[in-house]
C-alpha cells in the first residue's frame, strides 16, 4: 500500500512538472527572440559593451564588439528595451512580442552626452 501511495505521488509530481512552462492547454508556451545592434546616431559606429536591460532590469545583456544582442525566451506581450552606456543618453523602445514571432530584429541608435 505505501507503495502504491508513493508510486501514485511520484506520477502526480512528473506529470505537473512536465506542464510546467505551458499555456494551461498541455503545449508550451511560444516565445521569441530579441536579436539586434546598437550604434552611435551620429556615427553609425556600432557600440560594445552597451547595457540592454529588458523590462526594468528582468534581464540584462551587453552588446558584443560588433554592438549585437540577444536576449532569448521573451513571453508574449509588451515589453520595454533601455539601453545605457557611459557618456551616451540612455534609450527606451518598447516592443510588442507576438507568440507568432520566433525573432525580433530590433536596432537601437543612442546620442553620445
Amino acid at each position: 500500500m505505501k507503495n502504491t501511495i508513493a508510486i501514485f505521488a511520484f506520477i502526480a509530481i512528473l506529470a505537473s512538472s512536465s506542464f510546467a512552462a505551458n499555456d494551461n492547454t498541455g503545449t508550451p508556451a511560444a516565445t521569441t527572440t530579441i536579436s539586434g545592434q546598437v550604434f552611435d546616431k551620429a556615427t553609425g559606429e556600432a557600440l560594445a559593451g552597451v547595457k540592454i536591460i529588458l523590462d526594468e532590469n528582468a534581464t540584462e545583456v551587453y552588446t558584443d564588439f560588433d554592438g549585437n544582442f540577444t536576449i532569448s525566451e521573451i513571453a508574449s506581450g509588451s515589453h520595454e528595451i533601455t539601453t545605457e552606456l557611459i557618456s551616451y543618453k540612455s534609450e527606451q523602445k518598447s516592443i510588442e512580442v507576438s507568440p507568432t514571432l520566433n525573432t525580433i530584429k530590433v536596432e537601437i541608435g543612442i546620442d553620445n552626452n
